[in-house]
């Protein structure tokens, strides 16, 4: 009688250790696709508010490029210790420039109202050209951001992933999807040719 205790329990003991590694599969799995973090501070609002919680899609650029509009968590260049979340408005062998009150890539106004929280900061008082493999970010609310203005550019190796959903608070809860800035239309030019 005792061995059949013996293997009941050792059969237990089998079926605990299978349950605690397709724990440990599933979570590091997890891990390897998306992250979770939360949003300290009032650099995205009114997109991202203080105190979200977020996940990030960490497979996002595998296959594809981050594009202009992309909400990204990356790890800072001042502090790597440290995550930030801010949309990219300028990609690699563009020129960014700030003036009248708007952000310009290659001489084009962003046309930035789908997020933009309204309140101006200033930029630079001189253009920079992203180089190769590197993005330049903002905050939307660019009064309260720590940005590219400071620290320039953010390296593609930097990038952890692109910001795919809110889940904290339940009244925030939701996909974000990004917001992919056009460029506002050119003025219209006025001939000034002589009357014929």
């Amino acid at each position: 009688m005792a061995p059949a205790v013996l293997r009941r329990n050792s059969n237990v003991l089998l079926e605990i250790t299978e349950t605690v590694l397709l724990a440990l599969l599933i979570f590091f799995g997890t891990r390897m696709v998306v992250q979770n973090f939360r949003v300290d501070g009032g650099s995205m609002v009114p997109v991202l508010e203080n105190g979200e919680f977020l996940l990030v899609n960490k497979l996002a650029y595998v296959a594809a490029k981050p594009d202009r509009g992309d909400v990204v968590v990356f790890r800072s260049p001042a502090n790597p210790e440290e995550d930030l979340v801010k949309r990219i408005v300028g990609l690699p062998n563009e020129t960014i420039e700030f003036h009248d009150g708007g952000v310009y890539v290659d001489g084009r106004r962003l046309d930035e109202d789908s997020y933009f929280a309204g309140v101006t900061a200033p930029g630079m008082d001189r253009s920079v050209v992203v180089p190769e493999q590197g993005y330049y970010v903002l905050g939307d609310n660019r009064g309260q951001s720590i940005d590219s203005r400071r620290f320039r550019i953010v390296p593609e190796a930097a990038i952890v992933g692109k910001v795919w959903l809110v889940y904290w608070p339940v009244g925030s809860f939701g996909v974000l999807h990004g917001a992919n800035p056009g460029f506002e239309p050119a003025p219209e030019r006025i001939s000034l040719l002589p009357a014929a």
